[in-house]
């Protein structure tokens, strides 16, 4: 029997609040999805309009049932933890707020502030990360971790992606 953890990302693994945050930034005209700068604004934008965050994270859905699957989870007693990146304080608190009173989701949520890595957050020795983003997938490995993409668009999972968390259960 190990103490690791697995670690779950929030955005774009269990709720499509990523999707919904891209969609904003887009329709306020800051429409390059890899121009930092872009993203900075409308950083600022949620900050003067934390009202933002109750849109894209209060009203996300659960992709590819991942809220089922992380209850189901965290009643077989498995070793879980969100961990999520965020990138203003509003952020964090409507997140908690839906974890814990929307969703009922109980396992420890970790959250990155903004200019840290995951992996300087949380040490990866050698526990798995599942992660939408590519990026944050390398740098885990590349520090002693084991990582999976999600990828909902995927027909079948693979020893890189996966579709769904539903082989957490199965571990």
């Amino acid at each position: 029997m190990t103490n690791d953890y697995t670690f779950i990302d929030f955005d774009g693994v269990i709720l499509d609040s990523e999707e919904r945050m891209l969609e904003r930034k887009y329709d306020l005209g800051l429409r390059d999805h890899k121009n930092e700068s872009e993203f900075d604004a409308y950083f600022e934008y949620t900050n003067l309009h934390p009202e933002e965050w109750e849109y894209i994270i209060k009203e996300a859905k659960s992709i590819n049932n991942s809220v089922e699957i992380l209850k189901e989870l965290e009643s077989l007693t498995k070793n879980i933890a969100i961990l999520t990146k965020i990138h203003t304080l509003q952020e964090m608190k409507v997140k908690i707020e839906v974890l814990r009173e929307n969703l009922k989701i109980l396992c420890p949520v970790i959250f990155v502030p903004p200019g840290v890595k995951k992996h300087q957050v949380v040490i990866p020795n050698n526990q798995l990360l599942i992660d939408d983003s590519k990026k944050n997938i390398k740098r885990w490995i590349e520090n002693g971790g084991r990582g999976l993409i999600f990828d909902s668009t995927i027909d079948n999972d693979t020893d890189e992606k996966v579709k769904s968390l539903e082989f957490l259960i199965k571990r």
